[in-house]
């Protein structure tokens, strides 16, 4: 059998999440040759170069896109850069993996997808969430109906306070907003995807004493009837991060953290949490969904969602902060 061509990497950023998730999971996989990197700090660059053999290392990603073979970006930038490195790469003829959010407005989106439907190229959103074990099995198991009916669910990120600094983060136009924009987006998208549901309303509060909010509480309506809650703080003094996913059905719980499934059956509650799904490290499900790429790229396979679904949750981040500034329930367009 013929050994396929790898499929050469350029990254663009980085920061904490190419060198935790993104490199680390590259490395780990055979299809993939990282061969350049781009960062404003070129001395951190050239340090994670010589960590991982990366031939060409640039400070400006049009010249990276202009001068290296690579065959995909992928773009771990300050928010605001998403959509015009996303459309310099498509013009450059690559494909892209990109962190959330992939704009900030409906125009910009819509400029978005006429450009990659023109040039037929891939454009996946780092929806990497959709990819852990456990959000998949609590997926699995509340839209095949075996808990019965949602009746109730929530879900959340505290990040310490202890672990955070000052960064882009804190800029609203870097940003685009503060923590439901930051946090929120990765939060909202396996929530309402592992539910299987609609948004229809929302309804939210936002704790805000610089220029982007730190802490944020929204009450989902979902077109079915039915409710939910997310959280999300970055100034709360917890000794550490925080997580979780709680579905409450009319026969049973699913638990995201800890991870537990619960089934009321006969008058009698049964276990039916699997014990092949342990707590893992952050960066497998970012090397599951690496993995999918590659069969996405080599034609095995469609992407398991269409930047479409990306653009709901940013609608609904979107309408979060409309309701926040008019103090009201707020539909979902």
């Amino acid at each position: 059998m013929e050994k396929l061509e790898k499929i050469k990497v350029g990254i663009v950023g980085v920061g904490a999440i190419s060198q935790v998730a993104y490199l680390p999971a590259l490395s780990s996989i055979e299809d993939y040759s990282i061969v350049a990197i781009c960062d404003e700090d070129i001395l951190r660059s050239k340090g994670v170069s010589l960590k991982y053999n990366i031939k060409y290392v640039f400070d400006d990603y049009e010249k990276m896109l202009k001068d290296s073979d690579t065959d995909v970006i992928i773009i771990n930038t300050p928010n605001y850069l998403h959509f015009p490195m996303i459309m310099a790469s498509l013009e450059y003829g690559k494909d892209v993996i990109v962190e959330m959010p992939l704009c900030f407005t409906q125009k910009e989106f819509e400029e978005l997808k006429k450009e990659v439907g023109k040039k037929n190229k891939i454009v996946m959103p780092a929806l990497s969430g959709r990819f852990r074990k456990d959000a998949k099995y609590i997926h699995n198991i509340i839209t095949s109906g075996e808990l019965g009916p949602v009746v109730y669910s929530k879900a959340g990120w505290l990040k310490s306070l202890k672990t955070r600094e000052k960064s882009w983060k804190d800029s609203k136009i870097e940003a685009g907003g503060g923590v439901i924009m930051i946090l929120g987006l990765n939060i909202l998208d396996y929530y309402i995807w592992a539910l299987g549901k609609e948004v229809d309303t929302v309804y939210a509060l936002l704790h805000k004493k610089e220029e982007v909010e730190d802490s944020g509480i929204v009450f989902l309506r979902f077109k079915d009837g039915t409710f939910g809650v997310f959280e999300v703080s970055w100034t709360i003094l917890f000794d550490r991060d925080f997580t979780y996913f709680n579905v409450y059905c009319e026969r049973g719980t699913a638990i995201m953290n800890p991870f537990k499934i619960e089934k009321l059956y006969q008058n009698e509650i049964l276990d039916l949490t699997p014990s092949d799904i342990q707590r893992v490290p952050y960066y497998d499900s970012y090397n599951a969904m690496l993995r999918h790429f590659v069969d996405v790229y080599r034609g095995r396979t469609k992407l398991l969602y269409t930047i479409d679904e990306a653009n709901y949750i940013l609608k609904i981040v979107n309408a979060c902060y409309e309701s926040f500034d008019k103090k009201c329930e707020v539909k979902v367009s």
